[in-house]
């Protein structure tokens, strides 16, 4: 039973030391869709990524202290993500991306307006399941099969970040994005015969920040458009917990956190991807947006008839003063010509 509880920990800490899921910036671009279309792509090609657990202090099986720190490489070939996105007007659209992190809604707002270049900004939160189980099935001489040894997995993945979106009329694009991951990996195992069993326990709950690039060129197609592109990602930082009990009746050891770490992917491939055109607008809209133009214009107008405005007052208000300072320049002429006759006439009497 010793032999089993050990291999089943190997086991065990091997599938909680799995790479934790990621979302690149893939198949997103600055420029808006336009209101009421709608562009859907499916990107594809081969992820390599890379993972360095944070160090876990333990004891071995004699007792002696020990560290211990799990490293996971991965190659996928081929690799999936998908970005659908649908305009409400040339300024927001709603986006959906589809990773390994799960669905990830979020807006993207094209801060601009302009027919050579735009920049966006995409806010996004993602929600991830999944979710696995086994078991051995041993059927003796009667042909009944008995069930053994059922373990089971699940993770649930969280995500939340920025993106910073560039598009150029030319169709090269490019993002920068962070990302705040967590992830929590349950795996669990019971072993042994009838009325004798042993559960062994795993939990382990990492977090990480993510900072990813991509570029890419958009080739338009008529509706259909090629984008080749690649991603990259690093994950400078993992801090992680983990909770162990072995034994159905043993109680779960105290978590045991550590940080340090990290961990790195690249994602070469490329999207194909549909526009539809935008919709047109209807005579109600159109009008509606001419109002509002002329509006505006009509403020713009107005601001800058109020400063002018406001430039004459100035002027009024300093009008005044300068008269004023030539009068109080005359009163002291005057008061200085009447001190001077004064001066003068007892010369005047002494010579009569």
């Amino acid at each position: 039973m010793s032999g089993m509880r050990t291999w089943l920990c190997c086991v065990l800490a091997l599938a909680s030391g799995c790479i934790v899921p990621r979302s690149m910036t893939i198949g997103q671009m600055a420029a808006p869709v336009g209101r009421g279309a709608t562009d859907v792509g499916v990107y594809t090609g081969f992820i390599y990524a890379s993972q360095t657990n944070p160090q876990f202090d333990g004891r071995d099986g004699i007792g002696d202290p020990i560290k211990t720190n799990e490293k996971t490489n991965g190659f996928t070939l081929p690799a999936f993500e998908a970005n659908l996105s649908t305009g409400f007007n040339d300024h927001v659209s709603l986006n959906v991306h589809a990773s390994s992190a799960g669905l990830q809604p979020g807006l993207k707002l094209t801060l601009n307006k302009s027919k050579v270049a735009h920049v966006a900004l995409m806010p996004q939160v993602a929600f991830g399941y999944a979710s696995l189980g086994a078991s051995s099935f041993v059927a003796g001489a009667d042909g009944v099969l008995i069930e053994g040894n059922p373990r089971s997995q699940t993770s649930f993945t969280f995500l939340a970040g920025l993106k910073f979106l560039f598009s150029h009329r030319s169709g090269f694009y490019a993002g920068v994005g962070y990302d705040f991951v967590f992830n929590r990996n349950y795996n669990a195992a019971i072993v042994g015969g009838v009325g004798t069993t042993d559960k062994s326990e795993i939990v382990n709950s990492t977090t990480g920040h993510q900072v990813s690039v991509s570029v890419g060129i958009d080739i338009k197609l008529g509706w259909l458009h090629l984008r080749p592109e690649v991603a990259f990602a690093v994950t400078p930082g993992i801090a992680q917990t983990s909770v162990t009990r072995l034994g159905a009746t043993e109680t779960p050891a105290s978590p045991n956190p550590a940080t340090g770490g990290g961990g790195w992917a690249i994602f070469p491939g490329f999207t194909l991807a549909i526009a539809t055109p935008k919709r047109e607008l209807t005579e109600e809209e159109q009008q509606e947006e001419e109002e509002n133009e002329k509006e505006e214009k009509r403020k713009k107008r107005r601001g800058g008839e109020d400063d002018a405005e406001e430039d004459d007052e100035d002027e009024d208000e300093d009008a005044p003063k300068r008269p004023a300072g030539k009068k109080k320049a005359r009163l002291d002429d005057d008061e200085e010509e009447e001190n001077a006759r004064k001066k003068r006439r007892p010369a005047v009497d002494e010579d009569e």
